[in-house]
């Protein structure tokens, strides 16, 4: 039984597995916060061009 705990002890492919998901994590909230920051930037560029054009007919769509 002591020798099944201390092959249990020193296995560490699970803890592989924990950091696998912890740098996939971080990678995905990076992302979330990139996607969200260049989507505002360029819906704001696009606002500034369509306004520069002089067109009366500029909308914004809204997201549901």
């Amino acid at each position: 039984m002591t020798k099944f705990l201390n092959k249990f002890l020193k296995e560490e492919s699970g803890a592989a597995i924990v950091e696998y998901g912890l740098a996939l994590l971080v990678v995905a909230s990076i992302a979330v916060g990139a996607f969200s920051f260049l989507g505002d930037q360029t819906d704001a560029h696009v606002t500034g061009a369509c306004e520069a054009l002089g067109d009366v007919n500029c909308t914004t769509v809204t997201q549901p």
